[in-house]
């Protein structure tokens, strides 16, 4: 049985802009599950006036929306979970630091999220992003993104961002920039340890069947992931977690990358993932992430 696709929603525009996204993503059929969270008591009549020809099942909630939309997504049994970062109806500041914050942080399946600026009625999923860091934990991202890459039939490209001054004690850090031979030494280590890991997981893709390639960027993580993004990418990275304690964090890349980045992100939830626990190579993009 095919798991649906939840799209929440709060009665404006900007919300239902995650709507196109979570068509793109799901299997031939219909398997949305709408809701609308709200305190208004006609939504439900509202929500049916505006998506009356759609094969979506129509649900409506009021109460706490991170709460509603966590209990729905665990009540249908929901594979994903597709919403904006905010909208401007019911749920009033949808803002990511509120609502989408907190179902990034605690949902238990994995989430997209779109900037409103960003969304489009069409979108083109032309091409995954998978940032790794070689850790474990980041890697918990790579069975969602080989799923929807076959099922989209797109690549995957994997990417590291490599930045040697972020693992150099600040007492060091004046002499490096003058010491050549030691910061290419670094840099090459640096770079040997992230070849070696994003060789192995893209093997591991094509073995799959999913179309794989990497890239070792350069510089601080944001910046270089940024950068490196082309129009169609979707960023699919684990969203939090920190080093096999129960707390859970949202990572800062991540974060901005939501806040600021010019694609959808696809948070995967580390903590459903039983996975070892290993720090990421000294220098690597995972050392800033959480």
């Amino acid at each position: 049985m095919l798991q649906p696709i939840l799209v929440p929603l709060d009665g404006s525009p900007e919300a239902e802009q995650a709507l196109p996204y979570a068509e793109a993503l799901a299997e031939p059929g219909c398997q949305l599950i709408l809701l609308e969270v709200g305190e208004d008591p006609d939504c439900e009549f509202a929500l049916l006036d505006r998506h009356a020809g759609s094969c979506a099942r129509l649900e409506t909630a009021s109460g706490d929306p991170a709460e509603q939309i966590l209990r729905t997504a665990r009540d249908f049994g929901v594979g994903a979970i597709v919403m904006t970062t905010h909208g401007r109806g019911a749920l009033g500041r949808w803002a990511f630091g509120g609502v989408a914050d907190a179902v990034t942080r605690r949902s238990p399946v994995p989430v997209m999220v779109v900037r409103p600026g960003e969304a489009t009625t069409e979108p083109a999923l032309r091409r995954l992003v998978v940032p790794l860091d070689g850790s474990p934990l980041a890697e918990t991202a790579l069975p969602v993104a080989q799923s929807l890459a076959l099922r989209l039939g797109i690549p995957v490209r994997l990417v590291t961002a490599v930045d040697p001054v972020s693992f150099v004690p600040s007492a060091v850090a004046p002499a490096l920039a003058f010491d050549a031979e030691v910061y290419n030494d670094t840099l090459a280590a640096l770079r040997g340890e992230a070849e070696a890991s994003l060789t192995r997981a893209s093997e591991a893709l094509r073995e799959a069947g999913v179309g794989a390639s990497w890239e070792i960027l350069s510089g601080s993580p944001y910046a270089a992931i940024t950068d490196a993004l082309q129009p169609g990418d979707v960023v699919v990275m684990t969203s939090h977690g920190r080093s096999g304690v129960t707390r859970l964090l949202l990572g800062s890349v991540a974060e901005k990358l939501i806040r600021e980045g010019p694609a959808p992100v696809i948070l995967v939830p580390a903590g459903a993932v039983d996975v070892p626990v290993r720090a990421p190579a000294p220098g690597l993009a995972g050392s800033v992430w959480v």
